[in-house]
């Protein structure tokens, strides 16, 4: 396993991460873990602390309270304070171990019976100890704020109750000596004080002959004495003596709670490793949901895909409110293409992509979900390095290209497999000319070790190298150059326009500077960017049609889909209808046979002929083979298998064939290029299928007569608003709700709705989302609110 240097976790900002991370446990013990994380973790560890993560969000999502680590604290230095024996520890100190061994055995109850739901976390609360017994004993003798109950032992409960009879008896002869003495004159006034916990009398200075007590105190000015009255000496000194016996009970009491968990020491520091590892997760968790987080794939071919993903650093500043909103970044780097070569013009978000690349991999490697959408995945990179910056040192004597030449030596050096690599204008810094033959070499060099590289530069040479080299691919961060302002969206397979004299035109440099700089400019550099300015806006334009094409040929699948399973509905509840008709038959057989066997017993009984019985029983048989005849032709529509038909033969415009699924037969009518994709006209409509999914249609000669079914397919006039509301409804009832609602709006040409089902306990919300995950008329979906922070809404983006 490698090692990922401290200058590459600066330039990514990890330590940022990891504090807000930190931020999230529930005690110091999840802090201080995840404070002192070392990455890479060994690729197995990380994959569990997936799994655990993903579960933890199952607890903390779906369970009422979510996780409860109410009460847990550090109690490391208490608990080695009480492996001295015969120690006694103070009461606040156990009222926390208390605390803490609560909170383990409400996490044990919730985690330790669910080994089916939660394998992983059942398993690990399994290792902890019941100490609910220990915590209740101490609980019941210590309050919150760290005081003995009377309760706590008998011994304590008498001396206290005779402490407070003591007390209240010298209370009333002191009042009684004050109220003597007050009517004398030798008191400052009526007033009881306290001094060294006695109660004294203030007495004037010159009356202290007349009054006899114990001097206890004086005031400042020495006008007053503080006399302890000699009557009230026999009681003082019986209430130190209850003091007295009041703390060695109390001490008493520690002590011996103090041996108890002494006694168990062991089990409860095993436990406390366990609540710490379980605090981190439950930080992970926090962090994930907070940042609607996904579990990255982690792969062993070197395959780069993120989808959507976004830099966990500008999705705090939006919770902030310091950013509007996060572009997503989607890129991929899928063998045998091992580097990518971004380009495009100053603060237009190259940087912010490697960045994003960058802090996401480590992330993956120490086992946190990423804020990317589901089916992103990322090798596990044995080390990350990541040249952002200034690398100057005025320390270390090195110039800016010295310090970069230097990284780059140590990148190329690194034996570590496999490897992700990532530097902010390559060859910067220096002649250009020289700068981009160094990068070429550099860029050739990894990519024969199989490093995965991203780099961003200027250098058109380094631009057209990408190009042509086996291995390596462009790409390039959008710009609109109409406003001549970043979108930020990442293009693949493109080099970018630095926009240079554009933008200084924009910003109000002088036009004459700028025609010399045109005249300065070599003609073949200037050619370069107008061709990819052109080639840009061509392949904006490719894009958009191609969009444009795949969204209705989605829409159509996705008809063609709702078609299907109407017509197997249709079938299902043509088939019912006739069942049930055949069981009401049946029923009016059976009443008739009632009626004919009374018949029959009737003509029996008057003597009547024998061939009129067997004539009556004769049309009963009649009509009960009909009924049991149609009554097998309807459990074969309901149950038995479609005929076998073979693959197409002849797939060419104007060829007749059945599609797999699909009621009827039609005529393809267009082939996509390549023949994976064929357009079939049927039933009045032209729906695009893959072309494994056509069948030779049945011969004109076996085909079976049947009745003629016409589908008509109608678009909807009642129009729709973009927003659908399901709070209230139940999970089963809000399904159906939802499939028509999608439908409607996909004819009605909604790119998006709303759909409200509200925060609750998260249950309608998990189960709308799973159907929406598997509708064939969803393209994506994603929490609602300006910034994606809506739990009780999900927008629905359709194809």
């Amino acid at each position: 396993m490698g090692v990922i240097g401290d200058d590459t976790l600066r330039a990514l900002e990890w330590e940022r991460v990891l504090g807000i991370a930190a931020g999230l446990a529930a005690s110091s013990l999840g802090t201080e873990r995840l404070l002192s994380l070392e990455i890479p973790l060994p690729r197995s560890r990380a994959e569990l602390t997936l799994r655990r993560t993903h579960e933890m969000i199952r607890v903390l999502t779906e369970t009422s309270g979510g996780l409860q680590m109410e009460g847990l604290t550090d109690v490391r230095e208490s608990l080695s304070r009480a492996g001295v024996e015969g120690a006694s520890l103070d009461p606040l100190e156990l009222r926390k171990i208390a605390e803490t061994l609560s909170c383990i055995a409400r996490v044990r109850g919730q985690l330790e019976p669910r080994p089916q739901e939660l394998p992983e976390l059942s398993s690990l609360a399994a290792r902890l100890w019941d100490h609910a017994r220990i915590a209740r004993q101490i609980e019941s003798a210590i309050d919150t704020d760290g005081e003995l109950f009377d309760d706590a032992s008998s011994d304590l409960k008498r001396i206290r109750a005779e402490r407070k009879r003591e007390s209240k008896q010298l209370e009333n002869r002191v009042n009684s000596i004050m109220q003597k003495w007050a009517e004398q004159g030798y008191l400052q006034d009526s007033v009881v004080s306290f001094r060294d916990g006695k109660l004294v009398l203030p007495v004037k200075d010159e009356a202290k002959h007349r009054v006899q007590g114990v001097m206890i105190d004086t005031s400042a000015s020495g006008a007053t004495v503080f006399l302890e009255p000699v009557e009230t000496l026999p009681l003082s000194n019986r209430l130190r003596q209850l003091e007295l016996e009041e703390k060695r009970e109390i001490h008493k009491i520690l002590l011996k709670l103090t041996a108890l968990v002494h006694e168990h020491l062991e089990e409860i520091v095993l436990s406390l490793e366990i609540m710490a590892e379980l605090d981190e997760l439950y930080a992970r968790t926090r962090l994930a949901l907070r940042w609607e987080a996904v579990s990255p794939e982690l792969n062993d071919s070197r395959v780069v895909r993120l989808w959507r993903a976004r830099h966990p650093l500008l999705i705090e500043r939006v919770r902030e409110g310091k950013l509007k909103e996060v572009v997503p970044l989607t890129v991929e780097i899928v063998p045998p293409v091992r580097t990518v070569v971004i380009s495009g013009p100053n603060a237009g978000g190259k940087t912010v992509a490697l960045k994003t690349v960058g802090l996401l991999s480590l992330m993956a490697g120490a086992g946190f979900f990423i804020p990317a959408a589901s089916g992103s995945m990322l090798p596990h990179f044995a080390t990350v390095w990541a040249d952002i910056g200034d690398a100057q040192s005025i320390e270390g004597d090195l110039s800016t290209f010295t310090g970069h030449v230097a990284r780059l030596r140590n990148m190329t050096e690194d034996d570590a497999t496999p490897k992700l690599l990532l530097v902010d204008e390559i060859g910067s810094s220096t002649d250009p000319a020289i700068g981009a033959a160094l990068a070429q070499a550099t860029l050739l060099e990894w990519t024969m070790q199989n490093a995965v590289s991203l780099v961003t530069t200027h250098h058109g040479a380094l631009k057209a190298f990408a190009h042509d080299a086996e291995g390596m691919v462009n790409g390039s961060m959008a710009f609109d150059e109409e406003s001549l302002t970043p979108t930020y969206h990442f293009r693949a397979g493109l080099p970018g326009s630095s926009y240079a004299l554009e933008i200084a035109q924009r910003v109000g440099f002088p036009d004459r500077v700028l025609k010399h700089a045109r005249g300065y400019l070599d003609r073949g550099a200037l050619g370069l960017e107008e061709l990819v300015g052109e080639l840009s806006r061509k392949i904006e334009e490719y894009e958009r049609l191609r969009r444009e094409s795949d969204l209705k040929m989605t829409q159509y699948e996705g008809l063609a889909k709702l078609y299907e399973q109407r017509t197997e509905e249709l079938k299902k509840t043509k088939a019912l209808a006739r069942k049930q008709a055949i069981e009401e038959a049946e029923e009016l057989v059976e009443q008739s046979r009632r009626e004919i066997e009374n018949l029959v017993r009737e003509i029996k009984e008057k003597q009547a002929e024998k061939a009129a019985v067997t004539s009556a029983r004769e049309k009963l048989r009649e009509l009960r083979d009909r009924v049991n005849t149609e009554k097998t032709k309807t459990a074969k529509e309901l149950k038995e298998p479609r005929a076998e038909k073979k693959p197409a033969r002849k797939i060419e415009l104007g060829a007749r064939v059945a599609v797999e699924g699909v009621e009827g037969e039609g005529v393809i009518t267009a082939l996509q290029k390549g023949g994976k994709r064929i357009e079939v006209e049927m039933n009045g409509m032209r729906l695009w299928f893959d072309a494994n999914r056509l069948l030779e249609p049945t011969p004109v000669s076996k085909k079976p007569k049947a009745a003629e079914v016409h589908v008509k397919v109608k678009m909807s006039n009642d129009r729709i608003t973009g927003q659908l509301d399901l709070r209230g409804m139940l999970g089963d009832e809000a399904i159906p709700v939802v499939d028509r609602y999608l439908a409607t709006a996909a004819e009605q040409g909604y790119p998006s709705v709303k759909i409200v089902h509200g925060k609750g306990t998260g249950a309608l919300r998990v189960r709308v989302r799973e159907f929406l995950g598997t509708h064939p008329l969803v393209k994506e979906m994603y929490d609602g609110g300006a910034n994606q922070d809506d739990f009780g809404s999900t927008i629905v983006e359709l194809f």
